[in-house]
């Protein structure tokens, strides 16, 4: 949970962080991009979202029947 842990939500496309990083890491495009996309698309596509409720529905075991 890159998300969470290291706060990669706050994270822009700036690449502000590589101007700041203490271990003078050099963090290019190529890295920040996809990271980006990735959390993007697991936390805030309405799309995802839905077929993530649908398939949790699908996923619980059935109600016994009542008596």
């Amino acid at each position: 949970e890159l998300r969470e842990a290291q706060g990669i939500g706050y994270c822009n496309i700036t690449k502000c962080c590589t101007k700041v990083c203490p271990e003078d890491i050099h963090i290019t495009d190529n890295a920040i991009i996809p990271l980006k996309e990735r959390v993007v698309d697991d936390y805030y596509d309405p799309l995802g979202w839905l077929w993530k409720k649908i398939r949790q529905g699908n996923e619980r075991s059935p109600e016994p029947p009542l008596a």
